[in-house]
């Protein structure tokens, strides 16, 4: 019996958000006034229109966001990272991965990548390697980084790697025309 009324009381309170959110509406706004006082509610909703304003003001024209970068030059900053939950004695592959897996450059632009090596093992050695055209090699032991600058002067989508932990350890440079 307990069980049955458990259930009921959980169909209750998630048809309304259910329904809410196939509207539209959201999550926040069904469970908005739980909870909360009618002064706690308008406090958020406050906070919640001076975040808004504060949005606005840090874009730009026609509510962009603007670049932070110099047109024409394109400088990416891409970090090893530990894929979690990968048993690499059974599976027999690395669970290194790049925290970036996609870097976009327009066609000629300048391009610069900064790689840091961050993982925590000491012997191990990873590169940032892309083959033809641009035939980068950045490779750096334990804590030390490098840079790389050339220019994307061929459009397309190039894979970048690291050439000691393939096939997992991958990403794409993709040059828009």
């Amino acid at each position: 019996m307990k069980s049955t009324t458990r259930m009921i009381s959980t169909v209750i309170l998630l048809v309304p958000i259910g329904i809410s959110i196939l509207m539209g509406k959201g999550l926040e706004s069904n469970l908005s006034g739980y909870g909360q006082t009618e002064k706690e509610t308008e406090s958020s909703e406050e906070m919640e229109m001076s975040n808004m304003t504060n949005m606005t003001v840090a874009t730009g024209p026609g509510g962009t966001i603007p670049s932070m970068s110099t047109p024409g030059e394109k400088t990416f900053y891409v970090l090893t990272s530990e894929e979690e939950n990968i048993d690499e004695e059974k599976l027999k592959i690395a669970g290194d991965s790049f925290d970036v897996k996609t870097l976009v450059a327009n066609k000629g632009d300048k391009v610069t990548v900064k790689f840091y090596n961050v993982d925590e093992v000491q012997t191990e050695r990873h590169s940032f390697t892309i083959g033809d055209p641009y035939k980068v090699d950045i490779d750096v032991g334990f804590a030390e980084n490098g840079n790389a600058t050339f220019t994307a002067n061929q459009t397309g989508v190039f894979t970048y790697y690291c050439k000691y932990h393939l096939p997992i350890m991958t990403g794409q440079l993709v040059v828009l025309p």
